[in-house]
């Protein structure tokens, strides 16, 4: 195993039993290679529960063996009775605080136990999931699943964990679904035990353990060493194996059905197994069977119910050029993890149809697709303007959209929970809902909405003919107007349109306009809108929720699976361990005292440099490093200021010159650690000072803070 997949720090913490529990049946051939692999583990403190389970070859034997060299490993003996029965008299008898199940024909890493054991105490999980490979014997041949770039973490919670079971086909076949290749904790199996009598008890019991989980850790590295063996199970095909192929698919669609799970991805498995089953049982002169009838009969109430269960489909409204394709793809990003069922219209000039043809094959597995929406020059020229025609494209939504409602949003956004409540709003004979901008008291002393947003009644957009009369005020009013588009909206509909909640709409600017609670539940608004030349995307922008932009911005589309119709986005989801430790400079100068010295002798802590004016290339130089944030211009945002104050552990009073009391003030008052060098320091506010030729008992010092929060 690679070392990079281990923890960096000593395993000398490593001190909790873990249980190893081992069913032995007729394995007198392999069973050496599977005991030596598991007491030669790396990780020690094992206990190692061996069933025999009325075995009639020599493994009983082979087993005392092993129990008389090793005092870790308890011996156990019983009249047959499956491996389930055997699984669970070691469930009765381990002590250990955590637990792994493995084949006695099959084998494990060396290292196997330490790598779960110390990624399920990384990421704080309840189980830690490894993927195999395997050793077909009749072959001779090892079949590998993965490579030496294809490495990763994965975290799960018990929502997307079912919607990731069939994302790729090693994960189907094998990792998720069977008890092999895991490690968990204990207390998951209380109440629970494996299911006697029954073909496929692995898919029974993991599918109510990963219930009972609040979090998975998976790790694409092969640690299991599966055996494929004539005689290792019955290969004739019975009604028992109909039965197992399907039964613990049925049974997991109705434990996801009555806790509200989505049902999409499940329906379709279960469906291709119900045809693999017919048509193995048809094969196999089973077709007069009542199971197979009884199998058919499902088959066909299945195809009816998906037959008449038709979704129809939210119409979301972007408008972009090409130029802006990456700010388009994590808007779709961030919708498509919390929603279904979507159908994007993306209006634009210039998007290639390739770009269009990729996306669909990445949005079908979300029941979800776009169409492209190309405006001509001939719609363009019709209407005067000297900006950018990117503006106005949305006064197009009616010639493109054929839903009764849409949803237009800016692309300058991201959407952070599910928006079946905000399609859902009655726009009643209004032609649009919108948030209210705070701006337009602000500068211009009237009520107005942001068009950043916009609920649209399609329907009333076609029979007034919207498009036309907006395209008519942009000619008489472009240059005229303040806020170009969104003017001329609010000059059109002023008086005709439902105003929506804020968190439809965060404007990201000033604390003033912004001056609201999250909703119970939430971490961060539903929809923020990174308004203003402070993007997230530009890196010295300073700016509230940069992080959840990134979030969405880095997501695989493999991850997108997750947690849609659970919850908003959690702060556990952007930092799924724990946030950084982060230490605070809050300055006006760029002379910072031995920030280099600090930056590179502690590598896993986060500085963040937030100035308050635009910064010089002294401070842009130390984005070289991956643990330096530097936010410019921050001056008078007050809503950033507080994030910062509310994720930072420390202050660093190091810069030289101007100092921000109201910062100094805000940490000594929430009892945060002040630290400053003697030639820095403003004045007393509970600081610990050092000399400047002081800065190693500096450093150490924060480590030992980092340590103390359990960094």
């Amino acid at each position: 195993m690679k070392n990079d997949i281990i923890l960096g720090k000593e395993n000398s913490f490593m001190t909790e039993k873990i249980t190893v529990i081992v069913p032995v049946y007729n394995v007198e051939n392999y069973l050496n290679k599977c005991l030596d692999s598991l007491i030669n583990q790396t990780y020690k403190n094992l206990e190692i529960i061996v069933i025999n389970d009325g075995s009639t070859d020599n493994s009983g034997k082979i087993c005392q063996e092993y129990a008389q060299k090793d005092n870790r490993i308890i011996y156990i003996e019983k009249e047959n009775g499956g491996q389930s029965e055997a699984r669970n008299m070691g469930l009765d008898r381990m002590t250990g605080s955590y637990v792994t199940f493995v084949d006695s024909d099959d084998w494990v890493e060396l290292d196997y136990v330490e790598v779960l054991y110390n990624k399920l105490i990384e990421y704080q999980a309840d189980i830690a999931v490894g993927n195999y490979y395997s050793y077909n014997e009749q072959e001779g041949i090892f079949y590998f699943h993965i490579f030496g770039n294809s490495y990763y973490e994965k975290v799960y919670d018990n929502v997307s964990i079912f919607e990731n079971f069939y994302e790729s086909e090693h994960m189907k076949n094998f990792a998720l679904i069977c008890v092999g290749g895991k490690l968990y904790k204990s207390d998951l199996f209380r109440e629970l035990r494996f299911e006697v009598g029954k073909l496929g008890e692995d898919g029974y019991l993991n599918q109510k353990i990963y219930l009972l989980a609040e979090k998975t850790i998976y790790l694409n590295a092969g640690l299991y060493a599966y055996r494929q063996r004539e005689g290792s199970s019955s290969r004739s095909w019975t009604e028992k194996w109909m039965h197992a192929l399907v039964d613990a698919m049925s049974e997991r669609i109705t434990l996801l059905a009555s806790l509200g799970y989505p049902l999409d991805k499940h329906l379709a498995v279960y469906r291709k197994m119900l045809d693999s089953a017919l048509s193995n049982g048809q094969a196999s002169t089973l077709s007069d069977t009542n199971t197979y009838k009884e199998l058919a009969a499902k088959k066909v109430v299945l195809s009816q119910l998906t037959t008449e269960k038709t979704i129809d489909k939210k119409a979301v409204v972007l408008a972009a050029n090409y130029a802006y394709v990456e700010q388009v793809m994590t808007t779709i990003k961030s919708i498509c993890y919390h929603n279904r069922s979507i159908r994007f219209y993306l209006i634009n000039s210039d998007f290639p149809n390739e770009w269009f043809k990729q996306l669909n094959k990445r949005l079908e597995r979300y029941d979800s697709e776009i169409i492209n929406c190309r405006v001509t020059y001939e719609q363009i020229s019709r209407y005067k303007t000297d900006i950018s025609y990117t503006v106005f494209l949305r006064y197009f939504v009616s010639d493109f959209v054929q839903e009764d409602k849409a949803l237009y949003l800016d692309c300058d956004l991201v959407v952070t929970k599910n928006l079946d409540n905000l399609f859902e709003t009655d726009l009643q004979d209004y032609p649009l809902a919108a948030v209210r901008d705070y701006g337009g008291r602000v500068y211009y002393g009237r009520e107005m909405f942001n068009a950043g947003v916009l609920l649209i009644n399609n329907r009333l957009w076609k029979q007034e003919n919207m498009s036309q009369r907006l395209i008519d005020l942009t000619n008489e009013w472009h240059d005229k107007v303040d806020q170009a588009d969104q003017s001329i909206l609010n000059m059109l509909f002023e008086n005709r349109w439902i105003e929506l909640e804020f968190d439809n709409n965060h404007v990201v600017i000033h604390k003033q306009f912004t001056d609201y609670e999250l909703p119970a539940g939430q971490d961060y608004p539903g929809i923020i809108h990174y308004l203003s030349h402070r993007k997230p995307w530009f890196d010295l922008a300073a700016q509230s929720y940069r992080d959840v932009w990134w979030y969405y911005h880095s997501l695989e589309w493999t991850e997108l699976g997750q947690n849609h119709h659970l919850h908003p986005l959690q702060k556990s989801h952007i930092y799924p361990i724990r946030e950084p430790f982060t230490c605070l400079i809050y300055t006006s100068s760029d002379q910072i005292e031995q920030i280099d010295t600090l930056i590179q002798s502690l590598p896993n802590i986060q500085f963040k440099i937030a100035a308050r004016v635009m910064v010089s290339d002294r401070l842009k130089q130390l984005l070289v490093y991956p643990n330096v944030t530097v936010y410019a211009g921050i001056n008078y945002l007050v809503e950033l200021d507080q994030e910062l104050i509310e994720t930072s552990q420390v202050l660093l009073d190091i810069n030289h010159g101007e100092k921000t009391e109201e910062m100094l003030d805000q940490f000594s008052k929430r009892g945060k650690l002040i630290l400053a060098f003697e030639n820095t320091k403003y004045r007393e506010m509970g600081q610990i000072t050092y000399k400047v030729e002081q800065v190693q008992e500096m450093i150490e010092k924060l480590r030992e803070v980092e340590e103390k929060y359990g960094f």
